[in-house]
């Protein structure tokens, strides 16, 4: 029988990744789980073990049918996940939730788990949302929901020290119920070398606080005073109104920009990243981890970023970084593109190939496996 269930809604970019790779690094080290999640996207991303117990549940729709039809596959995500998780309580005394059901739901089955002595132990990838549900006038509303989840949870698993912080200064969360385990590194083909093309890349889901309107600006800014540079942007637009104010800037160059918005699937990742010198990391009001700058860092690729998040932590252990200050505007940004490629393309090779064979060991998912494991073990006694 499972001595650890994780439980998840998601089931393909990033956030899956993750979660697919840690039951995978459970099971390898020894733990009984059952993982519930939608099947994963790809497929051959499912994780596999015969410590693992896999039970999948609904998909949601994304970009298909009407808005009934989703709002119906949704509410059938959410209602089988719901019961596949209390179902496992019969077994399981250890429950991890990562990226789970909004909180109308979550919070009920975190008081009906507590309520039959099960441990809820909470991945909490951001203290806050990146993009808030509802409306300003019923934010704090969310925001009251979203403490009590914290709450109810019986430990806290931070991606990074930043996080942690977050949730002590914003949430007041005791310091006895967190934890700081990181974010493992992506399985990614080997690395290229730096081309030296000019490109580079904006890459994940695109939402204000990335500042993509102020990265394309910069990009604008440096091909004016003469510099060959080029973005490609690749990703998912989750703010429709901010991506219409991106591409309207885009208009002003289209010459300069490789727009190829939308879910970008597995097998176009390396060519991405190898087309690319850099990847370009503006983020701001950012206090988790990011997995595209520990994509970049096993992929041999330096970033141009701010030290945002778990971003700054990466720099601290050697991620190859061109800095770009706090809150940046487009004159800041292009002035980091600048100093990136006045440095010799063998400068930023080495520094990125020595990035990649640091944290290939230090964000190894085997030791994080175990940690998660042991972790999960003492919650169980407890």
């Amino acid at each position: 029988m499972p001595e650890i269930c994780l439980s998840t809604k998601t089931w393909r970019s990033g956030a899956a990744w993750f979660n697919q790779a840690l039951a995978q690094a459970i099971a390898g080290a020894g733990g009984t789980i059952a993982y519930i999640a939608p099947l994963s996207l790809p497929e051959d991303r499912e994780p596999r073990h015969p410590n693992l117990t896999r039970i999948v549940i609904s998909r949601e729709r994304v970009g298909e049918g009407g808005r009934m039809t989703r709002g119906l596959a949704s509410l059938r995500r959410i209602v089988t996940g719901t019961l596949a998780t209390l179902a496992q309580r019969r077994h399981t005394r250890t429950f991890l939730f990562s990226i789970p059901e909004p909180l109308l739901f979550s919070l009920p089955l975190f008081a009906l788990l507590r309520l039959s002595g099960a441990s809820v132990v909470l991945i909490v990838h951001d203290a806050e949302p990146h993009l808030w549900r509802l409306p300003a006038p019923l934010r704090a509303l969310e925001r009251a929901a979203l403490a009590a989840s914290y709450r109810l949870a019986t430990d806290l698993v931070c991606l990074t020290a930043t996080t942690r912080d977050a949730l002590i200064a914003r949430f007041a969360a005791p310091k006895a119920k967190l934890r700081v385990i990181p974010h493992g590194a992506f399985a990614t083909r080997a690395a290229t070398p730096i081309p030296g093309s000019g490109r580079l890349l904006a890459f994940g889901s695109i939402r204000p606080n990335k500042s993509l309107l102020e990265v394309i600006g910069a990009v604008v800014r440096c091909r004016q005073a003469g510099r060959d540079v080029t973005l490609t942007i690749a990703g998912e637009p989750l703010d429709g109104p901010y991506w219409q104010r991106c591409l309207a800037l885009i208009a002003e160059d289209t010459s300069g920009f490789d727009l190829r918005p939308g879910f970008v699937p597995d097998d176009a990742l390396p060519e991405l990243i190898a087309r690319s010198d850099a990847l370009v990391l503006a983020y701001r009001d950012f206090a988790s981890q990011s997995g595209v700058a520990v994509l970049a860092a096993l992929a041999a690729r330096p970033v141009i970023a701010t030290a945002a998040g778990g971003i700054g932590e990466l720099m601290a252990e050697g991620l190859a970084c061109q800095p770009i200050p706090a809150d940046p505007d487009a004159r800041a940004i292009a002035s980091a593109i600048s100093a990136f490629y006045d440095q010799p393309p063998e400068a930023w090779r080495d520094a990125a190939s020595s990035a990649r064979d640091h944290f290939a060991t230090a964000l190894a998912w085997g030791p994080i496996g175990e940690r998660y494991l042991s972790f999960a073990r003492e919650s169980s006694d407890a």
